[in-house]
């Protein structure tokens, strides 16, 4: 067994060129933590107009290794920079025509872990670039956990974009940035009230309803719900699942994915598991909201008690945009 510890962290600023990549590496080398390091390494994958000024890095203990193509990052690459550098930190700027998978699964050294993936979007270009460059932006929602919106104005569509970001990560944290000064990040939205002991969803609803379940799980604990979807069942190993939920699409149809929860209840009863079955129909159930010992949220589960099969509509997915 190697004695060797995980102690450098490394952080991923993906985004497209001139998404403000270099802006915030900038930022990062002058804040304290980094400034006083023994050395902050940099790989950079593209250069933007904004460029590292050799004062900057000097002043920060950082070096600048520049690759032309993702090919040549490797854990091979990856060792060689540890055993010439030692670096305190590693910050490594993507190209942002390269395919997240192409360099984010790459075994990195033994001394080296992922701590923190950031994505850069250019508002004032985000919804062009999108209709264009769909699978760049899913790459982007899906592996990073920090996903910062700048040169956000007041024609930002804020609630849009979040929504966008949620239904293909959850966990992201979208910030949305402004050099206005009367520029304000705002609440998210919803078309349904949160305050009822029993909250019925029209049609259009479940996706805003799904994403905020996500982020305040809180306030549908114990509530009552009253939604239009599907119930589900399917057999994994000797164990039955059941579940209930549309299916959702974020940026093109490629990226459809199943937007549900675990179920429980009688009415699960009706379907045949082993055929993987599923009904549309409007579900009644209550959320049921789990949390581990330490407070955080462990699992979000539905306990249906009625379900009423119904036709289903000519178009039933969840959309984001």
């Amino acid at each position: 067994m190697s004695d060797k510890k995980q102690n450098v962290p490394v952080y991923y600023f993906l985004g497209l060129l001139e998404s403000g990549k270099t802006s915030v590496i900038k930022d990062f080398l002058q804040n304290n933590q980094f400034a006083q390091a023994e050395c902050n390494l940099i790989i950079m994958g593209e250069e933007g107009e904004e460029e590292l000024e050799e004062e900057l890095l000097k002043n920060s203990h950082s070096q600048l290794i520049t690759v032309e193509d993702v090919d040549e990052l490797s854990t091979e690459f990856f060792q060689e920079c540890q055993d010439k550098y030692h670096p305190s930190s590693v910050i490594i700027e993507t190209n942002g025509m390269w395919s997240a998978g192409d360099f984010m699964n790459i075994p990195l050294p033994e001394e080296w872990f992922d701590f923190q993936n950031i994505g850069l979007v250019n508002a004032e270009t985000f919804e062009v670039y999108q209709k264009n460059m769909k699978d760049r932006f899913v790459d982007l929602f899906r592996y990073c956990e920090l996903i910062i919106f700048n040169r956000c104005d007041h024609s930002t569509r804020q609630q849009d974009i979040r929504r966008n970001v949620r239904v293909v990560n959850r966990r992201a944290q979208v910030i949305f940035e402004s050099d206005l000064e009367d520029f304000e990040e705002e609440a998210p939205e919803l078309p349904f009230a949160t305050d009822k002991d029993t909250i019925e969803l029209e049609l259009d609803d479940y996706g805003a309803w799904f994403v905020d379940m996500q982020d305040h799980p809180e306030h549908y604990d114990k509530k009552r719900m009253i939604f239009d979807g599907y119930i589900c069942s399917a057999q994994k190993g000797n164990v039955v699942h059941y579940g209930v939920g549309r299916v959702g699409m974020a940026c093109c149809a490629d990226d459809m994915m199943f937007l549900g929860i675990a179920g429980a209840g009688v009415p699960f009863r009706q379907l045949d598991y082993k055929q993987k079955e599923r009904k549309w129909g409007q579900v009644t159930g209550v959320i049921h909201v789990k949390y581990d010992k330490n407070g955080e949220i462990e699992n979000l589960s539905i306990k249906v008690e009625d379900f009423a099969e119904k036709p289903k509509p000519e178009d039933t997915i969840v959309y984001f945009n």
